[in-house]
């Protein structure tokens, strides 16, 4: 029903994607009701404004025809590259999906229910960010409609609510995330079937199969988590995608999360997120810059893909040695061979600073922050510190490489926060990020 050019916008001078739906192919009181709820649902996917979620600039007609005037992603379809990887290592597959549910949680707290996801409307970009499109239009296409004007979706990744036509809430497109971190694991899909028939019978009756029997490496937290996530009962997952993708990250580390879920929804939705320890500053320099990082991202993508980059920037954040960090990246490669053979590689990568290997691990704090100091001009020793200490509760230890790198382009002490802020992903801890400044 519809066709996607990649275009230019003259007016702002910026590459979009233009979506054309072909709504002459419909006649009479189908063709008024289809615009109509085109129109409503491009309005409804214009208020996501995300960096997980495609953007929607513009909704227009042409010729009698509705388009939509998109963000443009170079990037790779999930569904594509697991075409290609098969199976994701664990850690690789929840940082994927952890970004589909950033995405998710704020459609959710404007209303918006996506009722689609699936690898196909997933995308990573090289620099392994995930952007999930199709926000409130995927409903449009009238292939899938049911008589009263809603879309199932797609067989293999819905709930059992929407698939039975029933209404669907946030926790629909949990039960479709977890669908699709199943197969990021396992290399196949939850509720697999010879035709659509088939996979609507499993999906509303069978429990998938328990990755723990048969995935080598999936943590049993992990596996429960996700269990918990693709209950065939709303009312048994997560209250929301915060929630999900909180558990999911301890089901990596903790192997008894999985036995620590509250009794309740309820009790979840009333519960509080205990505030965390401030992070320490480390005592040494920033143990590796952005050429050492770059080579490691692309040594680990050789393995893992474009999803390289968030692995080792989001690793680099939680270590404090390049042995630490190859350590903790390699976990995301399969096979043992190919893992070892990547850590003794690391293990050469040389740091890019001047200096004797000796002089490089031993940078004292005071001497990061004058060298700093330096090269922020009029900011002060003493504001370079407090905003290096907040950035690292946010960020971990990359922060003090950031804050460096920030230094020569910051007019003020405001404009260097403001930079730095960019760096944190979740409004709520941006938001506590730049309060700090203004309670030093």
């Amino acid at each position: 029903m519809g066709v996607i050019y990649k275009a230019d916008d003259p007016d702002i001078g910026r590459t979009v994607a233009i979506k054309l739906v072909r709504a002459d192919l419909l006649d009479g009181d189908d063709r008024d009701q289809f615009l109509a709820r085109f129109r409503h649902e491009a309005r409804a996917a214009g208020r996501c404004a995300h960096p997980n979620i495609v953007a929607l600039y513009d909704f227009a007609m042409h010729d009698g025809n509705p388009f939509l005037a998109m963000e443009f992603v170079d990037g790779v379809a999930l569904g594509t590259e697991l075409k290609r990887v098969v199976r994701f290592a664990p850690a690789q597959a929840v940082a994927i999906i952890a970004q589909v549910l950033d995405a998710l949680g704020a459609a959710h707290a404007l209303g918006i229910v996506h009722r689609d996801v699936k690898p196909a409307n997933i995308l990573v970009l090289p620099s392994g960010q995930v952007k999930v499109t199709d926000f409130g239009i995927s409903r449009i296409n009238t292939s899938d409609l049911t008589q009263d004007g809603t879309v199932i979706g797609t067989p293999a990744y819905m709930s059992p609510e929407q698939c039975r036509g029933d209404d669907v809430d946030a926790r629909s497109d949990l039960f479709s995330a977890g669908s699709v971190l199943y197969e990021l694991l396992s290399g196949t899909r939850a509720f697999a079937g010879r035709n659509s028939t088939e996979v609507t019978q499993r999906l509303l009756n069978v429990e998938p199969r328990d990755l723990t029997e048969f995935v080598p490496g999936v943590p049993m937290a992990l596996a429960g988590a996700l269990r918990r996530a693709m209950a065939k009962a709303k009312e048994a997952r997560y209250a929301s995608a915060q929630l999900m993708a909180d558990a999911l990250r301890r089901g990596l580390r903790d192997e008894g999360a999985a036995s620590e879920e509250p009794a309740s929804d309820q009790t979840v939705v009333m519960a509080q997120r205990p505030t965390p320890a401030p992070a320490p500053l480390p005592e040494s320099g920033v143990f590796a810059d952005d050429a050492t990082l770059d080579t490691i991202e692309r040594r680990l993508a050789q393995h893992v893909g474009p999803i390289a980059r968030h692995l080792v920037r989001d690793a680099a954040r939680r270590t404090g040695s390049i042995e630490a960090l190859c350590e903790a990246v390699s976990r995301n490669i399969g096979q043992a061979t190919e893992r070892e053979r990547f850590i003794a590689e690391s293990r050469n990568i040389p740091l890019q600073r001047g200096g004797s290997p000796a002089t490089r691990s031993t940078v004292s704090r005071s001497a990061v922050i004058s060298s700093a100091s330096d090269l922020g001009g009029s900011i002060s020793p003493a504001q370079i510190e407090r905003v290096e200490r907040a950035l690292t509760q946010a960020l971990g230890p990359i922060a003090k490489l950031l804050v460096r790198r920030a230094l020569p382009n910051a007019t003020s002490d405001q404009a260097l926060w403001e930079r730095l802020a960019t760096h944190i992903d979740r409004a709520a801890e941006r938001e506590t990020f730049l309060r700090q400044r203004q309670s030093g």
